[in-house]
């Protein structure tokens, strides 16, 4: 019996050392290890865009690198591993892929470009593995929402075609009110948006054009003399630079100077640079607020980058990948010293109301099929304006019940 006894306990044993093993082996091909957790990126490095990718990519070295030298998160340093897919989808999906099953990454974090983040998020959302942070305002990212796709940036859709329509009817009292667009997606997107906060308000009848632009158009007389015969006291502009200066200096040679407001791409003061005096007076929707240099949060975030990048200043796609290594580390935090993509996400979701050092407020909420809201990261914007050849806040944050 004594012989029983025994052999049941060292079966006990075993049995509790190979679930044991089993669990650690799990989360480890989830790139979780006892010292890491290892995650993945996709980021145009070479190219014509790598501009964008290469300064992006810095603000998330910065802040992880930040973490790291700071003992990780519950005692694991980040392996970050970004991959240059020249922004290119095809590219991106076997790049995505590798990480995925050959690199075993925990989460995909600060993917950019909109091609891109569309070419892997379904096979991320169907393999589990969590994407967060897209450098693309598509509204495809979020809607209909998917379980394991977290956006951070504000859509043209939900986010800020709705929140322009707000601003310049309830904030700045225009009653004849115009949009111009691209003629693409991102144009159409911001279109819809625009139109159902009006509807829903009941105030449609205020909206006298909309007009789509070619992408590629450098002169705009037409859309100028119609917005001209509309009476239109301002003008929604989802275009981006060289397309909005060129529109807004031919507008000035005909005389015609109504409020002009500014997708938040054009965020920048590369439109005084380019638009000269015509730009006096252009407000702009923006997300990432990092003005104030009074604010301590605004210093400590310069600190933190310039650890990693000595006396180079930031520019707004470093801004952007900071905020996407913020989120995902706040969440990581909260997902517990034995994290699992599962734990992740319930994070993730749990962060509704929670803002960075320079993250605006998340409004995460948990996953549902009907609610197209749950995965969209920002619901608030404010307003920048030019005045005397500087690019300002002008108006706090609006947002959106």
């Amino acid at each position: 019996m004594k012989g029983v006894k025994n052999l049941k306990k060292i079966l006990v044993v075993l049995l509790l050392g190979l679930m044991s093993f089993s669990l650690f082996a799990a989360n480890e091909a989830e790139g979780v290890t006892d010292d890491t957790v290892k995650i993945g990126c996709f980021q145009a490095l070479t190219g014509p865009v790598a501009p964008i990718g290469v300064s992006m990519k810095k603000g998330l070295d910065a802040y992880f690198n930040w973490v790291n030298e700071n003992g990780g998160v519950n005692g694991r340093a980040i392996d970050f591993i970004v991959a240059d897919d020249q922004f290119n989808p095809s590219k991106t999906v076997v790049e995505v892929k590798r990480m995925v099953e050959q690199d075993n990454v925990f989460a995909i974090v600060g993917g950019l470009g909109t091609p891109g983040c569309l070419a892997v998020m379904d096979y991320l959302n169907e393999g589990g593995v969590p994407f967060v942070y897209q450098g693309s305002g598509s509204s495809l990212l979020a809607v209909p929402p998917k379980e394991y796709i977290f956006t951070v940036q504000p859509n043209y859709l939900s986010t800020e075609g709705p929140i322009a329509a707000k601003y310049l009817v309830e904030e700045k009292g225009f009653d004849k009110i115009a949009i111009v667009y691209r003629a693409d997606d991102s144009g159409k997107e911001a279109l819809e948006g625009f139109k159902a906060w009006l509807e829903a308000n009941g105030q449609e009848d205020k909206m006298v054009e909309a007009l789509p632009v070619d992408p590629a158009a450098t002169s705009f007389d037409n859309e100028i003399i119609k917005l001209l015969n509309s009476g239109a006291e301002a003008v929604y502009l989802l275009m981006f630079v060289p397309q909005t200066p060129n529109f807004i200096k031919q507008s000035a040679d005909y005389g015609y100077t109504p409020l002009f407001l500014g997708s938040y791409p054009n965020a920048d003061p590369t439109i005084i640079q380019l638009a000269g005096d015509a730009s006096d007076g252009f407000e702009s929707l923006a997300w990432v607020d990092i003005g104030d240099l009074e604010n301590p949060n605004v210093q400590k975030y310069y600190e933190i980058y310039d650890e990693s990048f000595p006396g180079e200043l930031p520019n707004a796609y470093a801004a952007a990948g900071f905020i996407a290594a913020e989120v995902f580390i706040e969440a990581l935090e909260r997902a517990g010293e034995e994290p699992t993509r599962e734990k992740l996400v319930e994070a993730l979701e749990g962060m509704a109301g929670w803002t960075g050092l320079i993250t605006p407020t998340i409004a995460y909420k948990p996953f549902a099929e009907d609610d197209d809201t749950c995965r969209v990261g920002i619901r608030e914007m404010y307003v920048l304006k030019v005045a005397d050849g500087i690019l300002a806040k002008y108006y706090d944050w609006i947002e959106l019940e």
